[in-house]
């Protein structure tokens, strides 16, 4: 077994990075291990992006055309604690395409999906499930024709069934949502920004013919952008960018804060708190006030608004009749780092002035 920095790589895996914790820079030395003719061993981390392999948590055993920066036929990734654990077991044909059945895990081993790829497009049946191992979903694949067949949430629920119901696409910072009719998309379906849920764009469809897409600035009739099933769904796939990790060895990688959002976006929210706000000062009269009023609180794990106070206070009784009607807004969805839902400060501010008022309000910084 031979030891070899590649050349084509030079460049790239020697370079210079500051944590979130150092300013110091350090240099970068990703090595690919050769063990027999193109046959090789990289080091993965969670993202399957390459980095030192003493840091790694996937082994990926491949082949790999250095030219052309793809892989050819079959290959296996496995848990670097663990060799005997598959992540991921197929094959690429000579032209770097996913070709025949695959298995496909979480990195603790439990079954993710299984089913086959053709020319790197999904092909025939495939089931997916969530990492307790319960069904997901089931789907039908040829070529570019997909057809949901069933689809449950986390509890067990079928949302989708036999093709039919309400179905949502998660294409990385956007998700499309709308209904199946016979497995394929009809009717009008959105898209939402996964960070906050505000609109992003809209498309229709007429039992699964795309018709028409629409956005806040025209309209589109050369095709969809919305895919049932994102080519990006598994992980494994961002090992074939042969992209280098952001931070190596003994660095922390920056946190992932998800700030709290409405379901029906944040314009929504706003039109909700100024309906809760006029239902209480439309019935009082407001010409004697020129003031200015802010109340502070907390947007909860569960996404309630919660420790609600007025900071200058210049009228007791109003403060506390606004403070009552802001706990009667709907439920947000909470902020998360790295997942886990955790409490967000919130601060609005009123001002009153000539019988008129107007609000505006912020989610405050989270503490980490």
């Amino acid at each position: 077994m031979k030891l070899y920095l590649i050349t084509f790589i030079a460049a790239l895996c020697c370079y210079s990075i500051a944590s979130a914790q150092e300013t110091a820079s350090v240099s970068r030395n990703i090595r690919l291990e050769f063990i027999k003719g193109d046959s090789i061993r990289l080091g993965l981390n969670e993202e399957f992006n390459l980095i030192e392999e003493n840091c790694s948590q996937i082994l990926r055993y491949c082949h790999v055309d250095l030219q052309q920066r793809k892989f050819t036929g079959p290959f296996k990734d496995v848990s670097h604690d663990n060799p005997q654990l598959i992540i991921t077991q197929g094959a690429y044909s000579a032209e770097g395409l996913k070709e025949g059945p695959f298995i496909i895990n979480y990195l603790d081993g439990t079954p993710q999906a299984r089913g086959s790829f053709k020319h790197d497009k999904f092909e025939g049946k495939w089931e997916l499930f969530y990492n307790t191992g319960k069904p997901l979903m089931t789907f039908d694949a040829s070529g570019t024709d997909i057809k949901i067949i069933d689809v449950w949430d986390e509890k067990g629920k079928k949302t989708v069934d036999n093709g039919n119901g309400i179905y949502r696409s998660d294409m990385g910072f956007i998700y499309w949502k709308g209904k199946l009719l016979n497995g394929r998309p009809d009717g009008k379906w959105r898209s939402k920004k996964t960070a906050d849920n505000s609109d992003f764009t809209a498309e229709v469809y007429n039992l699964g013919a795309f018709k028409k897409g629409i956005t806040s600035f025209n309209e589109y009739t050369d095709g969809p952008r919305m895919e049932l099933i994102s080519p990006t769904l598994f992980l494994f796939v961002g090992a074939e960018r042969l992209s280098f990790s952001q931070f190596g060895c003994g660095f922390s990688k920056p946190k992932t804060i998800i700030h709290a959002s409405y379901s029906g976006g944040m314009n929504s929210f706003s039109e909700r708190i100024g309906e809760a706000l006029s239902s209480y000062l439309n019935t009082i009269d407001l010409k004697s006030y020129d003031e200015l009023l802010t109340i502070e609180g907390e947007i909860t794990e569960t996404g309630n608004l919660a420790k609600l106070k007025a900071i200058n206070p210049f009228n007791i009784n109003i403060s506390q009749s606004l403070i009552n009607k802001l706990r009667t807004l709907p439920r947000l969805k909470p902020a998360t780092i790295d997942g886990k839902p955790v409490a967000e400060g919130f601060s609005i501010t009123m001002t009153f002035q000539n019988g008129m008022y107007r609000f505006s309000y912020q989610f405050l910084p989270i503490k980490q």
